[in-house]
């Protein structure tokens, strides 16, 4: 028995040797070592919640001021790490920062860079730390964030979502937020999200799943997907060892399409994603893919009196949005399908403008794309 822990273990060790270090570093080492210059960023919500953003420039330069700003927020399950993990030509991130721009990139509340709070402590797995759900980043996490970035920069923000971090600024332009309209200068959507009808993603319906392929444990209270170190390496071999197997595993969190996406990071990938979040986000997104609608947070009879006087949530009225929208659409979207997609350009009626971008990509393309030639299109936006 002990002779064949140790051999386990060596071959443990050995394989551990080949996977990247870029897959166990964080956002500040990566970016460092590629020659970034990078500053930390704790932004406090007014319900107390304090989350960690990111700031980078131009390659081999100092962090100064005056610089046009982009603020990027990540998708589901995600982290700002997404933004600058594919390889450097490619990583969204990088390319933004060496076109000239001040760019601040969010971690979202409840993902492991930003677990930090006023008074709950994030790691209870029952505390009220956890009893958020995206409604919460749309209130308090993107306001603090327009806040804070404008005090810094003096600047307007041209803001950048991928997936969830497109459904926040949806819901935030909707109810008007006067923060957000203060200091918004251009919304970029990528992977857009309001309506999930049309999925055929599993990632929407985690909630109900207890393990994946006996691999990992999804849920812990009200904490929603947190990997320990030896899950993760785990999927930083299987991705190292055996690429078509950890493709199928992936595609359990996100839609992964090895003709345009850049598998050869994907072991590079799990050792950042999934980044965690609440369980009650979760039940969100499955209330949304089940009543096939874009509304607030459904608490229940009694808890919907509570929270909106009336025993059902509200519809969020994308109809309010009165500001230029730029969707970019994948057409091998699993997530923001594109017939979900074209129904949510159909509604935002009130907008001035909106454009329609699409492009041969799955849900991941615009974070881990061997093409990433759409960034093209957003530089002329954000030059216009």
């Amino acid at each position: 028995m002990k002779s064949s822990f140790l051999a386990f273990t060596l071959l443990s060790l050995a394989f551990s040797a080949i996977i990247p270090p870029e897959a166990n570093q964080n956002f500040t080492q990566i970016v460092g070592g590629l020659g970034y210059p990078v500053e930390t960023h704790h932004i406090t919500t007014t319900d107390g919640y304090i989350n960690t953003y990111f700031r980078i420039q131009a390659k081999n330069t100092k962090i100064k001021p005056g610089l046009p700003v982009i603020y990027c927020q990540h998708g589901l399950l995600d982290s700002s790490d997404s933004w600058i993990m594919n390889d450097e030509a490619l990583a969204p991130g990088l390319i933004l920062a060496n076109a000239g721009y001040d760019v601040w990139i969010g971690n979202i509340r409840g993902n492991r860079y930003s677990l930090g709070h006023t008074i709950y402590n994030s790691s209870d797995f029952r505390s009220p730390y956890w009893d958020f759900s995206w409604q919460e980043m749309s209130i308090y996490d993107l306001p603090a964030a327009f806040i804070y970035i404008n005090n810094i920069t003096g600047q307007q923000i041209n803001y950048i979502g991928h997936s969830q971090g497109t459904c926040i600024m949806f819901a935030a332009l909707a109810r008007r937020d006067p923060v957000i309209l203060k200091y918004l200068k251009h919304y970029i959507a990528l992977g857009p999200v309001a309506y999930v009808d049309h999925t055929t993603s599993p990632i929407i319906h985690l909630i109900d799943v207890t393990d994946i392929g006996g691999i990992i444990l999804v849920t812990h209270g009200k904490k929603f997907l947190f990997l320990s170190q030896t899950e993760k390496t785990e999927l930083e071999l299987l991705c190292t060892t055996a690429l078509s197997v950890c493709i199928e595993q992936i595609k359990l969190f996100a839609d992964v399409h090895p003709e345009v996406d850049n598998t050869k990071k994907l072991n590079i990938f799990v050792g950042h994603f999934p980044a965690g979040t609440s369980t009650q986000n979760m039940e969100y997104w499955d209330q949304m893919s089940k009543d096939k609608e874009y509304r607030m947070f459904d608490y229940g009879k009694a808890g919907n009196l509570k929270h909106y006087n009336q025993t059902t949530p509200p519809l969020i009225p994308l109809k309010n949005i009165n500001v230029p929208v730029h969707l970019f659409s994948g057409a091998y979207d699993e997530l923001a399908d594109p017939t979900d997609v074209a129904r949510l350009a159909s509604e935002l009626t009130g907008s001035p403008n909106v454009t329609f971008h699409t492009y041969q990509y799955g849900h991941l393309t615009f974070l881990v794309g061997l093409d990433v030639s759409y960034i093209k299109d957003v530089l002329a936006i954000l030059n216009s």
